[in-house]
């Protein structure tokens, strides 16, 4: 019996399955860059958010950040669309400074850091609410996708 080389078809398969093994990896780390981008990091100490007078520092691990115009919608309106137990950060861009309760912070800011906010979070729709949850160093990560309320 006469014996094949079968050996002729070795390398490539060598050079067929690394080549699939770095696509795999490739997709694996693009899927992974992808999802960690979907959602932006919110850091406070580069806002400076006001609470009437007083500088807001956030207290609570969990916020449901609004944004909303107090010249086009009163606060009680857009929060009668959502249900939530989170706290609420109400930011105006009207820049009102509204009294605050304990379930509400009322806060405004000038019109760079609002538009730096709006940026980052890519919000197109005014009122848009998202939650962000804290994370490490005071920096509070989107926890949802946003809502046009």
């Amino acid at each position: 019996m006469k014996q094949r080389d079968r050996r002729s078809l070795l390398p490539l398969t060598y050079i067929f399955g690394s080549f699939f093994g770095a696509a795999m990896i490739a997709i694996a780390f693009a899927y992974n860059d992808y999802r960690f981008s979907r959602y932006k990091f919110i850091n406070f100490s580069d806002f400076v958010l006001y609470e009437k007078t007083d500088i807001f520092e956030p207290k609570h691990e969990n916020y449901l950040l609004v944004l909303f115009s107090s010249r086009q919608m009163d606060i009680q309106k857009v929060l009668s669309n959502l249900e939530t137990s989170l706290p609420i950060l109400a930011v105006d861009i009207y820049q009102q400074r509204l009294d605050s309760n304990s379930s509400m912070n009322y806060v405004s800011t000038d019109i760079n850091s609002i538009l730096k906010l709006i940026n980052l979070l890519n919000i197109k729709h005014i009122p848009s609410a998202v939650e962000i949850q804290r994370q490490k160093n005071g920096v509070y990560k989107q926890d949802s996708k946003i809502l046009e309320i």
